[in-house]
């Protein structure tokens, strides 16, 4: 690879040639202006776009108040509070009146409990705030005094959101980035914007301490939200003193940086990390330059980075970031999984190769590492990317990640939004993540060695073979010769190496989830079907050894997939599947005896190696005693290996949580639809030395309405094939085993 040459300084950023901390003079007193006043000018109201209408309906909901009846009297309403009889009543129902004459009742009757301060301690604060917001708009300027009166009293904040004017100014400068309020400070002066700034420029020249500090931030979000040029005319009021003075702020987001800098890792110097480029690939970013980008990214966060990041993002290669990221990354040292700079890195500038060097590592992270580092925020990486490559990572760290305590439901939790946002379920999201390793069409991968090639193709196992260019199949690819081309040879052996893992690994996970659609009945119309399933280049080899079924207006067709891609029915002849038709993968339940024997026999005809039992899967029945009750009680008193318990862990039963003395004394299922079995195992499994107690008794199989609902079920109520999938569990387990003595 050729040298590349030092961009020059005019093809760089300014923040990269001269950066605010390099030119801001040192020491430089803060300027302080005294006797300035904010203006007692008139309150203003002012309303975001649907705002008021929201607020009126505030106190009303799931988990509100219900609105009083339209013919209640409101007259004698507003004279029980008048006369204060309503004191007798119970507090919500006083609350309920309250809102009632605030939000429904005449104008003047409400505006009237609004200005008795008698009132104000009791219909103020949490759980009012939501009444006063009606209040407030509703009423505007005559619920004012009250909304002040609790947000200086009671802390509560909301319904001061709407008003304007100094003494609203001084209570948010007061509690800027102070909890439980400062979100609502900040979404006050985010709203208000340069009006806000101009009450507030007296506090941000006053004498430096607290308040002049929350001030000066609170003059940085409006710059940051409507400019820095702003906030200076703001300070107009007050004169071209001011206005110098307020120029002079830091309010430019570049200008927002800790004083001192922290210090650079010496694992940080440019010299020994990758070369930045910038966009087109022809220039790299000198040291000086890179030194820069390292202490923007050392002043970062992933929730607070440093603003001149946007200019780095954009001006620069984004591999070349990539792999600059991934270096930092390596030689970072923090007691976090990354530090907070690393960690922002990553999160934005990783691609699809970053996403597969992380991964691995981030599987293999404790629980005790995963809680210590603080390691759940890793996930963002994969999330935030988003490529199908990456949300392929996130699934299989929901699967199989050894923390099943935070990283496996915390990366369930990220796809079930991404899907979401993309108006799927998570099984569709999932469907459409499965890759086709680059093969071809048919199916296969053509390597090229040079003056030889050779075609991998799959057998019924789906286990890769290799073909030469006459067609003869050969036991495995031949390693590269002295006559093969020295760089498409070894790439290519390489790359039948790593198809025969991914391959492995992508199969083992789509098969079981064939097999978990056909337990819970997944459908899929005719279009995901076939481009799901029928024209996937890896998929197509399993799903062609399936039985499926496909019903359109009332009639139900069973069919197989043909090896030229086209449908067959039981009896050998050509299915055209409707495009109105849901398709399914039928477990034998739902085919009938005489069904699964006529297909077993097309399956044997054209040998046919099904992925996983379909046509031989072993059915089970319920007895009729069973079905009337909610404890499984043939299974009670058998006695097995721990083993056998801990390996039900891979076919999606959970281990209860560790109880006293480090036992685990359940194992439990959620069925398709959300019903929860547990099963009670005496003495448990101790998690330290699961040996120590290597029989465990079955004492009792429970069934529940849901996951701690405490509330039993009928094991009749189970759909008869996730019934006999249990039962077949239990069979499985009580394999080998023995009635307990």
């Amino acid at each position: 690879m050729p040298e590349l040459k030092d961009a020059p300084a005019s093809a760089l950023p300014d923040l990269l040639v001269d950066p605010p901390w390099e030119r801001d003079p040192k020491g430089r007193e803060p300027v302080v202006l005294t006797g300035l006043k904010a203006p007692k000018e008139p309150t203003v109201v002012a309303w975001a776009p649907g705002q008021r209408e929201e607020w009126l309906n505030a106190p009303y909901g799931k988990y509100g108040w219900e609105r009083l009846p339209d013919d209640t009297d409101w007259e004698r309403v507003a004279d029980d509070f008048a006369t204060e009889r309503v004191r007798s009543e119970p507090e919500r129902r006083l609350h309920a009146l309250a809102i009632g004459l605030f939000a429904q009742a005449p104008l003047e009757l409400g505006a009237k409990l609004l200005a008795d301060e008698r009132y104000w301690d009791v219909l103020s604060g949490y759980p009012m705030s939501r009444g006063l917001m009606a209040a407030v708009a509703r009423h505007e300027m005559a619920a004012y005094p009250m909304a002040l009166y609790e947000a200086k009293n009671k802390r509560a904040f909301y319904a001061l959101d709407p008003f304007l004017d100094a003494d609203v100014a001084q209570v948010m400068i007061k509690h800027w980035g102070v909890y439980p309020n400062g979100d609502q400070a900040t979404s006050w002066f985010e709203k208000h914007g340069p009006a806000a700034v101009r009450l507030t420029v007296p506090d941000a020249l006053r004498k430096p301490g607290p308040k002049r500090t929350k001030a000066e931030e609170a003059l940085r979000l409006v710059a940051e939200r409507h400019g820095h040029d702003a906030v200076v005319e703001a300070a107009r009021h007050y004169g071209e003193e001011a206005v110098a003075a307020i120029a002079a702020l830091k309010t430019d987001p570049l200008d927002r940086y800790p004083d001192p800098l922290p210090p650079v890792p010496s694992g940080f110097a440019p010299e020994r990390l990758p070369r930045i480029l910038l966009r087109g690939r022809e220039f790299a970013l000198p040291a000086a330059a890179t030194r820069h980008i390292i202490t923007m990214v050392s002043i970062s966060t992933p929730s607070e980075p440093y603003a001149g990041l946007t200019q780095v993002v954009e001006a620069c290669d984004p591999d070349s970031l990539a792999e600059f990221a991934w270096a930092l990354y390596q030689v970072d040292d923090s007691n976090k999984w990354a530090s907070p700079g690393v960690q922002w890195a990553l999160i934005n500038l990783a691609n699809d190769e970053v996403a597969d060097l992380l991964a691995p590592s981030v599987a293999r992270w404790s629980k005790a590492y995963v809680w210590d580092r603080g390691g759940t925020s890793a996930l963002q990486v994969f999330s935030r990317l988003g490529t199908d490559s990456a949300l392929r990572h996130l699934h299989r760290l929901s699967q199989k990640a050894q923390d099943a305590k935070r990283i496996r439901p915390w990366a369930e939790g990220a796809l079930n939004r991404i899907a979401k946002d993309r108006g799927l379920t998570p099984e569709q999201l999932a469907d459409r993540l499965v890759p086709d390793l680059g093969l071809d069409a048919d199916g296969s991968m053509t390597l090229d060695y040079g003056h030889r090639r050779f075609v991998v193709g799959f057998d019924e196992e789906l286990k890769p073979y290799v073909t030469d260019e006459d067609g003869k199949r050969r036991k495995t690819l031949p390693k590269p010769g002295v006559k093969d081309d020295q760089t498409l040879a070894p790439a290519a052996y390489k790359r039948f190496g790593d198809l025969k893992k991914e391959v492995r690994t992508t199969a083992t996970e789509q098969i079981k989830r064939l097999e978990q659609a056909m337990v819970s009945g997944r459908g899929w119309t005719a279009g995901e079907f076939r481009s799901l399933f029928v024209e996937h280049a890896l998929l197509w080899h399993i799903v062609r050894r399936l039985v499926w079924s496909a019903e359109a207006d009332g009639v139900v067709t069973t069919f197989r997939i043909a090896e030229d891609r086209t449908f067959a029915d039981v009896g050998d002849d050509k299915f055209t599947l409707s495009e109105s038709a849901r398709v399914v993968l039928p477990h034998p339940l739902r085919l009938g005896g005489e069904e699964v024997g006529a297909w077993r026999q097309v399956f044997a005809d054209y040998e046919i190696l099904q992925p996983f039992p379909q046509l031989e899967r072993a059915v089970h029945a319920l007895t009729e005693e069973e079905r009337e009750l909610g404890n499984l009680t043939r299974f009670d008193g058998l006695t097995v290996h721990f083993g056998r318990i801990l390996g039900m862990t891979g076919r999606g039963w959970e281990l209860g949580e560790k109880e006293t003395g480090g036992f685990r004394r359940q194992i439990s299922f959620m069925t398709p639809d959300e019903r929860h079995l547990m099963v009670q195992i005496e003495p448990g499994i101790r998690v330290i030395a699961p040996e120590e107690y290597a029989e465990q008794e079955i004492t009792r199989v429970w069934l529940f309405t849901g996951r701690f609902s405490g509330t039993r079920l009928p094991f009749g109520d189970l759909d008869p094939v996730v019934a006999s999938e249990i039962l077949a569990e239990f069979v499985r387990l009580a394999e080998g085993a023995a009635p307990a003595k």
